[in-house]
């Protein structure tokens, strides 16, 4: 989808951008723990870890240069932070049985996300040019293939060797350790919860 065919959205891709996500990720999350009436299903909190998991993996190769990412999940989905979030949040559902805010979650997931990732590979395709196409052709944008891209092809995107290999400074730098404390202060408060409500 072009530009110009964005355009009758632009005044909902501003809306949805800096503060007003934050917001509604923050009152989705609240409204999440709120549900929980039992203790926590293992599927999803398994499902939550996961999500926390591929955030925490991803942020070790993400590098805002001159290099698209490439490496790690970056070799099977273009967008692993986006999936990794999405992960968590139907996680926490499915560990309180919230399928109300499941479906509603995956909704909004939707509409917000596809307008977030749509204006940042127009960005991308300016900072990085060529490569990112290329790059586009070889990995999906959303949807993980079961095999990933090959070596090969991802180093004809990024011929940095260095930029392949998950680098635990840059992990920090990007805040992997966020991920886990949110995933350990929904489950903390949803066991809080569920005993609440078993007395």
């Amino acid at each position: 989808m072009t530009t110009a065919l964005l355009s009758p959205y632009k005044w909902f891709r501003g809306f949805i951008q800096g503060k007003t996500r934050i917001t509604v990720y923050w009152a989705f999350s609240i409204a999440v723990i709120l549900s929980a009436r039992h203790t926590p299903n293992f599927v999803g909190l398994v499902l939550c870890y996961w999500g926390a998991f591929l955030r925490f993996w991803a942020s070790g190769y993400l590098r805002k240069d001159s290099r698209p990412a490439v490496g790690g999940p970056y070799a099977w989905i273009r967008n692993p932070l986006y999936l990794g979030s999405y992960l968590m949040a139907i996680g926490a559902c499915l560990a309180t049985e919230a399928w109300w805010l499941l479906g509603l979650g995956t909704f909004l997931f939707a509409v917000i996300y596809h307008f977030i990732i749509l204006d940042e590979e127009v960005k991308l395709r300016e900072i990085f040019g060529a490569p990112y196409d290329r790059y586009c052709l070889l990995v999906p944008r959303f949807f993980p293939r079961l095999w990933r891209a090959s070596q090969a092809e991802l180093l004809g995107v990024n011929p940095e060797l260095a930029h392949h290999r998950h680098d635990w400074t840059l992990s920090w730098k990007n805040k992997s350790y966020e991920p886990f404390l949110a995933f350990a202060g929904i489950v903390g408060l949803m066991y809080l919860l569920a005993w609440f409500w078993s007395r």
